[in-house]
């Protein structure tokens, strides 16, 4: 793969692709990524017109309908207003589809000692041949990302206590520009850093995430760069301000092969009723920020 500079926007790379295959037909660990569901608490509640809960449920029927994964990865933003109530209802409609393990981080929407209390704490996860390992790069209260030393020290003894021969590595923000300067203001400020570091180590083969509501693939080096599109609405490519696409509610599915390779896919709920609310709109336009 080529290296993608971390100050132009990223484009497309030829990452190896493969149809889902149900479990039992298959030599690779599937792992089901999905992100930014921006769940709220109450059972009407909508998010510029998107009943969150229900396209959450939509996506988990339409993705575990084709294939079973071995695990289940969450990359942020599970709560829009970071509430208890919010996490109950993930771990809930979670519980009527899905039963095995679960990776879950924070996005710049969550609250950390809310989402604890109800989801538990894992930085990691071992699956055979293969560990991934979550990178933590949001604050509560902030939306764009931070990492610190002490981030990169904990990710480097994660790396060292690894399991897996190859790993993974997830986050919330992207590590680079996405080609869209409202959303990539917030990203990763240290990611050149940071990808140059971690395309050091032959057994990184990765780094997947969200925030950007939009498919991303690319690469640095041999790393993959992989975005995945949210469970409810999404961003639109290459805007300069706030734009909400009318791309359905999509998830990615992860096929790591016992020898290091990573082939992907994303999926979507095509035939989701979707209807935008844009009267909300009004609350982001202009700012550099996601919707409140």
């Amino acid at each position: 793969m080529n290296r993608s500079s971390p100050t132009e926007p990223l484009r497309r790379s030829q990452l190896r692709r493969a149809p889902c295959q149900p479990a039992g037909q298959r030599n690779l660990n599937t792992v089901l990524h999905i992100t930014d569901l921006h769940l709220k608490p109450g059972e009407n509640d909508r998010l510029l017109g998107v009943d969150t809960a229900d396209s959450l449920r939509a996506v988990l029927a339409r993705a575990l309908g084709d294939a079973r994964p071995d695990a289940l990865l969450v990359t942020g933003d599970v709560s829009h207003e970071g509430d208890l109530a919010s996490y109950r209802r993930f771990a809930e409609i979670l519980a009527d589809f899905y039963a095995g393990p679960v990776l879950c981080l924070p996005g710049n929407h969550d609250r950390s000692a809310e989402m604890r209390e109800v989801l538990g704490d894992a930085s990691a996860l071992d699956l055979p041949e293969w560990t991934l390992i979550g990178l933590d790069s949001h604050v509560d209260g902030q939306v764009g990302a931070e990492l610190t030393e002490t981030d990169m020290t904990l990710l480097e003894r994660r790396l060292g206590a690894s399991r897996g021969r190859y790993v993974l590595i997830a986050t919330h923000h992207p590590p680079v520009e996405v080609g869209c300067p409202w959303l990539d203001k917030d990203r990763i400020q240290n990611g050149a850093e940071l990808l140059e570091w971690l395309s050091e180590h032959a057994g990184v083969k990765g780094m997947v995430f969200g925030h950007a509501h939009q498919v991303i693939e690319s690469a640095y080096e041999h790393l993959a760069l992989l975005g995945t599109p949210s469970t409810c609405f999404q961003f639109a490519p290459r805007t300069e301000r706030f734009t909400v696409d009318e791309r359905k509610p999509g998830y990615r599915w992860l096929h790591l092969d016992a020898q290091g390779g990573v082939r992907t896919e994303v999926g979507r709920v095509d035939d989701y009723p979707l209807t935008l609310d844009f009267s909300e709109r009004g609350r982001s336009a202009g700012r550099a920020s996601k919707p409140n």
